[in-house]
């Protein structure tokens, strides 16, 4: 598993204000290039011929970013319009490539192991490639967007990216951030082979599972985002409980599909017999968690459409840092619940988090959250 990894984040707050013409986006780019990735890899105590795999693995991965960059910055204009459905069908697309291309480089090619990072690459390509010819020639929407070119202009909205840009960009990074400690941590706990292939199949399970919950929240992001600008706020509260209501339900079916397929899942991943009975256990001390982190990106997503970003990140932060990851180092290393403990802490942090975005959006008022998107515009 990838433990120290490229990082970007596009995101920042989007909203479209009915009368207004125009759509305002902000967002921010970061990219942490880990050419040294696998003597950090050491210096943190992991095993040495992983910490070698892995820098291989993501230099690879790092050809690949650039177009992803670009994609990004693309796709977040184009949903600022409220159109999601080329992008769905790239990523889609995109998807069958990279598993199919990937299967094949790594299964029967001499690239093994590093053959899913090349497709990897490739596919970010493809789907940059695939959004720029949509803009040019299937619905060449930027026509319309009057974008001005020149520093002044440029400058003139940096305050908002910081503003924007920034906040979401920890709001995300503090989240994932705190997982990839947990990876860190799997790896110095007793037979450390072991728990990282298990912590590898917890991980990768739980992303893949959150994928859906994600684009629900950019879905109320959007959504939200230009009923607030258009001043429109009875109808943002509205859309804020559909979105945590739909997630709750959602999450409840998928927690028990994550649970029933917990014997097979494992396979996926990895072929190790101990890992493989090992990790169907342990899947079941993710189920809750699963559950509370697509509330959290409901919640989150509410907060981005408010431009409060700031406070989402602070709270993530706290519940992350002060509950979670101290509570699964205890778990795990003190009490000795290994791969099992971690997760079971880490869980309390999410917990803690979703308690409190509750109470806050409980407290919002509306009229003056709309006032707010309205004088930006």
């Amino acid at each position: 598993m990838c433990v120290v990894h490229q990082y970007y984040i596009v995101f920042g707050g989007a909203r479209h204000g009915d009368g207004a013409g125009h759509a305002l986006h902000t967002g921010v780019w970061r990219g942490e290039y880990q050419k040294v990735c696998a003597d950090i890899l050491k210096i943190l105590g992991q095993e040495p011929a992983l910490a070698d795999l892995t820098g291989g693995f993501v230099r690879v991965m790092l050809v690949g970013y650039p177009a992803l960059y670009a994609f990004e910055v693309l796709k977040k204009l184009v949903q600022a319009e409220s159109v999601t459905f080329p992008m769905a069908v790239l990523t889609g697309l995109g998807n069958v490539l990279h598993i199919s291309l990937g299967y094949y480089l790594s299964q029967h090619t001499s690239l093994g192991y590093l053959g899913p990072a090349v497709a990897l690459s490739l596919l970010e390509v493809a789907v940059f490639g695939g959004m720029l010819g949509y803009l040019l020639w299937w619905n060449p929407m930027h026509v319309a967007w009057c974008v001005e070119w020149g520093w002044p202009a440029a400058w003139s909205h940096v305050s908002q990216v910081f503003r924007f840009g920034v906040p979401g960009m920890l709001m995300m990074l503090i989240e994932w951030g705190a997982i990839e400690i947990l990876t860190l941590v799997a790896g110095i706990l007793p037979n450390h082979i072991l728990t990282i292939g298990v912590n590898s199949i917890l991980s990768s399970t739980l992303n893949l599972w959150y994928m859906p919950y994600f684009g629900l929240s950019v879905a109320a992001t959007i959504r939200m985002g230009n009923l607030l600008g258009a001043n429109k706020p009875e109808k943002a509260k509205r859309v804020m409980s559909l979105t945590l209501r739909l997630s709750f339900a959602f999450a409840l079916v998928t927690a028990s599909l994550l649970l029933l397929l917990s014997p097979i899942l494992p396979r996926l991943v990895v072929n190790d017999v101990d890992i493989v009975a090992r990790g169907s256990t342990a899947l079941w001390f993710i189920a809750p968690l699963h559950i509370i982190d697509a509330l959290n990106a409901a919640c989150q997503g509410c907060f981005r459409a408010m431009g409060k970003q700031d406070v989402a990140s602070g709270v993530n932060a706290a519940a992350f840092y002060l509950v979670g990851v101290p509570v699964a180092v205890l778990f795990g290393l003190y009490f000795k619940w290994s791969v099992e403990g971690l997760w079971s802490g880490f869980t309390l942090g999410s917990l803690s988090a979703n308690f409190i975005y509750q109470f806050l959006l409980s407290r919002v008022d509306w009229a003056v959250v709309a006032q707010d998107a309205v004088d930006r515009e």
